[in-house]
């Protein structure tokens, strides 16, 4: 497991099993999509079924238990999903599996949008997640970070990159796997109900890697971004742990034979001074993450300074990786922050 998994500490199995993506459950919610930003989208972009087929929690929760026989995956699963939180925001947004192409390749993801959208024109959010190949965007996460987004009045989408499990191509850890998140920004222009003005990129853990690099290579149609718990030096990343190294050895085109050009590339302290400073960006970070050490966050700052770059840098003290004991603060930073770069 390595350290650039996403927020939930529950097991890989109990994912795949209780609330893994693209299953549909005996339960399905066939809610008509009118009303939302679904109801019209371009050819590039291709539903795959509802994100969560659920008319409630409980239907979850029944659909948890029908699904597994042991008590202990079920209990994981209702530490995680907040009923009342979850039945609110069933009233209010809707989440949706994707597919799009982006280099020939089908490549799977996720889109939330606001119920009651009518002919309004509103934010767009692309959301880059942690991980590897091994991971996706999960249920957990759909509620845990677009939903409420997405509550907020902006439409989120959200890749799971290319060699994912739904996905077609192999994961290259910040190589070509890019374009995957650049491809939806294109699609993010071409939706009825967006505001092509304002948009946002959000990356937690490896997905604020992507969200650097995606900066570096778009820089005109960003408005802001926010990357939390980071990496943006992969040399400091190798150093601090070997089992990085074996990692990126495994996804990484031609890493063992020139290790410096591939981190370098993958490393936003190397080339800060090609982002746009008017694109401003939030950097969050705990103060005790053992994953990605805080170090990532605080010379990424530096840098930005250094070369006058508007950004805002906030650290929790004692902070983990997921800043688990910091939700309620973290969802309120962001907020306020996308908030007033939406203006």
């Amino acid at each position: 497991m390595t350290f650039f998994k996403c927020a939930s500490l529950l097991s890989i199995t109990f994912f795949s099993l209780c609330i893994n993506a693209n299953t549909v459950a005996a339960t399905s919610n066939t809610a008509p999509l009118a009303d939302t930003a679904f109801a019209q989208l371009p050819k590039a972009l291709t539903l795959k079924g509802d994100a969560l087929p659920f008319t409630d929690y409980k239907a979850w929760l029944a659909h948890a238990q029908s699904n597994n026989q042991k008590v202990v995956y079920v209990d994981r699963w209702q530490k995680a999903v907040n009923p009342k939180k979850f039945n609110a925001l069933m009233k209010t947004t809707s989440a949706q599996w994707i597919e799009y192409e982006s280099d020939g390749l089908k490549i799977s993801g996720v889109m939330v949008s606001p119920k009651h959208v009518g002919d309004k024109k509103l934010p767009v959010i692309i959301y880059n997640r942690g991980g590897n190949h091994k991971h996706n965007v999960t249920r957990i996460a759909v509620v845990e970070r677009l939903m409420p987004l997405a509550e907020q009045g902006y439409i989120v989408l959200a890749s799971n990159y290319r060699g994912a499990k739904f996905s077609q191509g192999k994961d290259e850890f910040g190589g070509d796997d890019v374009n995957d998140v650049l491809r939806l920004i294109e699609i993010a222009k071409q939706l009825p109900n967006a505001d092509t003005n304002k948009i946002a990129l959000y990356g937690v853990s490896r997905g604020g890697m992507m969200t650097w690099q995606a900066l570096r290579k778009n820089t005109s149609d960003i408005a802001s971004a926010v990357i939390v718990a980071g990496p943006s030096d992969l040399h400091t990343t190798v150093a601090r742990r070997p089992d990085m190294q074996a990692l990126l050895n495994k996804l990484v085109p031609n890493m063992e034979q020139n290790q410096t050009k591939a981190l370098d590339e993958r490393s936003a302290v190397k080339w800060i001074d090609e982002l746009n400073p008017n694109v401003p960006i939030l950097l969050v970070h705990g103060s005790a993450d053992v994953r990605v050490d805080v170090s990532h966050s605080l010379k990424a700052a530096q840098h930005l300074k250094d070369k006058k770059h508007s950004h805002k840098l906030v650290v929790y003290e004692n902070g983990d990786h997921s800043l688990t004991f910091y939700r309620e603060e973290v969802e309120s930073e962001i907020n306020s922050w996308l908030a007033a770069h939406f203006q």
